[in-house]
């Protein structure tokens, strides 16, 4: 088993369950292709898709955040 930093992770995403979350579509997504194009990938994937997390490879975007922001642009455009 690979260690995973943790404050690595909690870097990129602050919430350590949705950094799973993340981590585990990203799997999903690299499996996905990886057997689409027929390509043996190196290693674990979820130990890859947990790299690219801590890479800054992944996007990720927080609902929350996301909300946030955008009600603070329709403030901004009705002024």
């Amino acid at each position: 088993m690979t260690y995973i930093p943790r404050q690595k992770v909690i870097a990129r995403i602050p919430n350590k369950f949705e950094a799973i979350t993340v981590a585990a579509l990203e799997a999903r997504r690299l499996n996905e292709r990886a057997r689409m194009f027929g390509v043996s990938l190196p290693g674990k994937i979820t130990t890859l898709a947990v790299d690219r997390l801590m890479d800054g490879k992944v996007e990720y975007y927080d609902k929350k955040e996301r909300a946030r922001l955008a009600r603070l642009e329709k403030e901004q455009e009705g002024e």
